[in-house]
């Protein structure tokens, strides 16, 4: 009964199509000739309906074979076949069956046989075109020929191209079932996208699980058309889908100095969707290994992090033996046998209104790991690593906010530990204290605008290496050794009591800012600050040891204060130059400052700070020696008081000139002649002596618009002793005579980025140049592109001291540096770094990177000529992730570990 039914609608069909053209135009189909392609068996007329134009089509879908309604159309003309249930598609036929979409330059329906049959057509050059195009889901693939049963969905492909993950399968033949699986004769697996792959994995079958793996039986690697014997029985490439998956992780080989290797080989564990391990290690022929656990984590907008943990067991039996004969000093470069550590963690927050947010950055472990087990240059020549954990939080609706924090830092070349634990601070933002104290609405007084800021920070200093106390000329404390405690759990009670630990409340007193005479700017401040101590001294001298006995009390109370006062103005002027000229005005601006601040004497006794302490005897005329010893470990305030005037002059000159053009219009640029010129000094009333305060003077600009220039110098405004190199109270400094003192110190840095940007210049491209059509030389290209893109960077610094008396001497020290990158094509690319010593005639740092790009493939080649880390690498691996270890590396012997 399903079949008259079937075949009734496509006669009713066959009726409309053939009424009347006014019923063709109400439809807006355009009646036109029949289109039959060569390759299509011709039917009978009285058998079979033509319609030209773009025709869509929806049958209704009987109840029987097929599951859904099918939608069909296309652009040339529909054939019908009644008798035979096919039905025959022309130009761009599109079909949509469920989530099935098929798309080709012919297509066929066969209802008896519930197939569909998509094909090229040869267009009117005779090229095939319209290559069928068949999707369902998220899965899309080209081929030739395609063949589908859409009741047991199952297909027959030919010369198809389908992509599985990051992978591409080229096949003669693929049959598809009812599960989406292929099962591929005759295949390539790559993933280079090209037509004609640069490499690819051949294998004679496939079969390839969509959004799991692709398997291979025996393969062989094929490189530029060239077969390789590199190959193996089976293959077996993971290609899941949105979702990670455990596996194992393949070790890449090689050579360096600890021997022959296999390096980061393991496993990865997937534990779900926010968390994974990778759990790797080395292995050297030479001795030695190396085992790292890494684990990423993310919580989605709360944080993310990872937490790394490596240990290496260092094997190096040439060292030991050669440091075990001599005590050279030159040989702490080459590494005895030893065991390290490393820990790396970072945790970042997604900082919320009203929240907390906490945040890690740890990168701390043995002092040796990291010129071991380097990475890179700038991770071996690093001489500090640094780490902090801390929890921050604003507290919403009020002024205040803590930090809880913990922080190390350690240094490779000295093996010194520092820790600051805990950390606490508690701070609390500007207010106003009139709103503060007052409920009336503010007026806007002078008194209105006081504010008050405050902080407090509670810490414990630690530090793994305890510094030397040494003597002076008279006895004073007992002379103590440095003393190292060795990081490690039976130490940290010692190291957690040789901490200092204290408190220190900053009080930041805001008075406001006022105009004078309109023109001038005044703004007096207040500053208070006090620290808590876990200890204060108490001296006394023991005439029988002839020693300062030192007596510790647990807590001590410092503090210092002062006040001040600014004032500065911005004085403007410029010179306007005749019509005509080039240069159109030139403006110097002028920024004066003075500054007022006292700061009383607090090695006074009535603050309790220091301590007049008897130390000893003077042994050439038997007078006692007393010296003001500070009763505190740190935080102790300046002595001496302080009335001091500082002042200081900013300049900057620029000048206003007529930019080029090649139009009529005229345009003016500034141009900057000084960015800023500044002059400082001070003088201190309250001292008898040297009240004049060094000069300093500093000086930035840009030259020729591409050279930054930046100077300093100190000048000593009083004359030297011969002998001694002291400053004496007669001054050096004179204006009538151009001096204003003796150059202490100074320094040049002299910066050039020179690219095409630099000198680019908006003068157009004139349009009356000799055509080029003259034939072209054989032998040279026929395109070359001048327009490389290229940068250049160049470095000279100078930095000059001078120390004066008999045992002075001048140092001047001179570098000079290169660095930058040349795409010398689209696909090479050059960048390279140099340092040259000038005072020591050598080379620092030199260092040359080349890379290609070769499509699917990443070559690079590094080169560094001079110094420990001397020696080349050479890397050429194919650029997706799924195929990380088919790669190619040499690195030389030359250097330690390079």
């Amino acid at each position: 009964m399903r079949h008259y039914i079937f075949i009734f609608l496509l006669l009713l069909q066959f009726a409309i199509l053939s009424s009347p053209p006014t019923a063709h135009a109400q439809r807006g189909l355009r009646p036109a000739a029949a289109v039959t392609p060569q390759d299509t068996p011709s039917v009978a007329s009285q058998d079979t309906a033509l319609v030209a134009g773009q025709d869509t089509l929806s049958l209704a879908a009987p109840q029987g074979d097929i599951a859904t309604t099918i939608k069909y159309s296309a652009r040339d003309s529909m054939q019908f076949e009644v008798d035979r249930k096919v039905v025959h598609l022309y130009g761009d036929a599109k079909i949509n069956y469920g989530d099935m979409k098929l798309e080709a330059a012919y297509i066929q329906i066969n209802y008896e046989t519930n197939t569909l049959t998509a094909t090229t057509l040869p267009d009117s050059t005779g090229k095939e075109a319209g290559t069928p195009v068949f999707s369902q889901g998220a899965e899309t693939y080209a081929a030739k020929r395609i063949a589908y049963n859409y009741k047991t969905r199952r297909g027959r492909i030919s010369e198809v191209v389908t992509q599985q993950g990051e992978g591409y399968i080229h096949s003669e033949v693929v049959k598809r079932n009812e599960n989406n699986e292929f099962f591929g004769l005759h295949n390539k697996y790559t993933t280079c996208n090209l037509e004609h792959p640069h490499f690819y994995i051949n294998a004679g079958k496939i079969k390839a699980i969509p959004n799991d793996k692709v398997m291979a039986g025996p393969f062989n690697l094929v490189i530029g058309d060239i077969p390789t014997p590199l190959g193996f029985l089976f293959g077996l490439f993971p290609t899941p889908k949105a979702k990670r998956a455990s596996g194992v992780i393949v070790p890449s080989y090689g050579e360096n100095a600890r021997g022959f290797f296999l390096n980061n080989g393991g496993y990865y564990f997937a534990w779900n969707d926010y968390v994974g391990t990778k759990l790797t290690g080395d292995i050297y022929s030479l001795g030695g290994y190396n085992v790292e656990a890494s684990t990423d984590y993310v919580k989605r907008y709360s944080y993310r992090g990872n937490f790394r943990f490596t240990y290496d067991n260092f094997k190096n039996d040439e060292a030991d033996i050669e440091q075990s004969r001599t005590t050279d000093n030159t040989l702490s470069q080459l590494p005895s046998s030893r065991r390290t550590f490393w820990i790396y963690w970072n945790h970042s927050p997604v900082t919320k209104p009203g929240r907390g947010s906490f945040s890690a950055s740890v990168n701390a472990g043995s002092a040796l790991h990291q010129r071991i087990n380097y990475n890179s240059s700038a991770q071996y020549l690093s001489p500090t690593f640094n780490s902090n954990i801390s929890y921050q939080k604003t507290i919403p609706n009020s002024p205040f906010s803590y930090t809880v924090k913990a922080s190390q830092g350690q240094s490779t070349q000295t093996g010194t530990m520092n820790f600051v634990l805990p950390d606490l601070n508690f701070s609390m933002s500007q207010v106003s204290l009139y709103e503060l104290f007052s409920e009336q609405p503010a007026t806007n007084k002078w008194y209105e605008k006081f504010t008050l800021t405050y902080n407090v920070r509670a810490s414990n200093t630690i530090s793994n290496v305890q510094p030397a106390r040494t003597r002076s000329d008279f006895p004073l404390l007992e002379t103590a050794p440095a003393d190292t405690i060795d990081v490690n759990f039976d130490n940290l009670q010692r190291l957690w009591e040789s901490g200092r630990k204290s408190a220190v409340h900053s009080f930041g007193i805001g008075l406001g800012n006022y105009k004078i005479l309109r023109f001038f700017n005044f703004s007096p401040s207040v500053s208070y600050n006090e620290t808590w101590l876990d200890e204060k001294y108490n001296f006394t001298f023991n005439p029988d040891s002839q020693r300062v006995d030192i007596d510790t009390t647990n807590f001590g109370r410092v503090y210092q204060y002062s006040a001040g006062a600014n004032l500065s103005t911005t004085i403007y002027g410029t010179v306007n130059f005749k019509e005509g000229k080039k240069v159109e005005a030139i403006r110097h601006l002028v920024r004066p400052s003075i500054s007022y601040n006292y700061r009383p004497d607090f090695a006074d006794e009535r603050f309790g700070f220091y301590q007049n302490t008897l130390v000893g005897t003077d042994p050439r005329t038997n007078e006692a020696i007393y010296r003001n010893l500070g009763r505190f470990s740190t935080g102790l305030p300046a002595t001496g008081l302080s009335s001091a005037l500082n002042f200081s002059l900013d300049n900057s000159i620029e000048m206003k000139v007529k930019a080029k053009s090649d139009t009529a219009e005229v345009k003016s640029e500034k141009v900057s002649i000084i960015d800023n010129l500044r002059l400082s000094s001070g003088y201190d009333f309250a001292r008898d002596s040297l009240k004049l305060a060094p000069v300093r003077m500093s000086l930035n600009t840009k030259l020729f618009k591409f050279i930054n220039m930046n100077f300093n110098s100190t000048l000593d405004p009083y004359q030297k002793d011969d002998s001694t190199g002291q400053s004496i109270d007669e001054y050096y400094f004179d204006l009538s005579k151009g001096r204003l003192g003796r150059i202490t110190n100074a320094g040049l840095n002299l910066t050039a980025s020179l690219n095409p940007e630099a000198f680019r210049t908006e003068t157009a491209v004139p349009d009356n140049l000799p055509s080029l059509e003259r034939p072209l030389d054989p032998l040279m290209p026929q395109y070359v592109d001048f327009n490389i893109p290229w940068t250049l960077n160049l470095n000279y610094t100078l930095n000059y001291s001078r120390a004066f008396g008999l045992t002075g001497r001048t140092n001047l020290t001179q570098t000079v540096g290169i660095d930058g990158s040349l795409n010398v094509t689209e696909k090479w690319k050059v960048t390279y770094n140099a340092t040259y010593d000038i005072s020591n005639q050598n080379i620092s740092y030199a260092n040359v990177q080349i890379y290609r790009d070769l499509h699917c493939w990443d070559m690079s080649i590094g080169w560094v000529p001079f110094g420990l880390l001397r020696g080349y690498n050479l890397t050429i691996n194919a650029r997706s992730s799924l195929l990380q270890d088919l790669k190619l590396t040499k690195r030389s012997n030359t250097g330690y570990n390079y």
